[in-house]
């Protein structure tokens, strides 16, 4: 599975400003790479506004430890 960057998450998710630190960001861009090579481009796109309410939230709760 080649690493999306994090313009392509951007792009993926129709924003320029996601929040996180490096290595919150770096699970992100794992997770929707997984999200694209299971459902495809296009389902991320579509459920972009669902995707980026979740991530604010668990950045938010600071799930993921740094």
């Amino acid at each position: 599975m080649k690493e999306l960057s994090l313009e392509k998450v951007y792009d993926l998710l129709g924003t320029g400003r996601i929040p996180g630190s490096e290595i919150e960001l770096k699970k992100l861009r794992i997770r929707i790479r997984e999200l694209v090579d299971s459902n495809g481009e296009d389902w991320v796109r579509e459920n972009r506004q669902k995707l980026l309410f979740e991530w604010e939230y668990i950045v938010r709760e600071g799930m993921i430890g740094n």
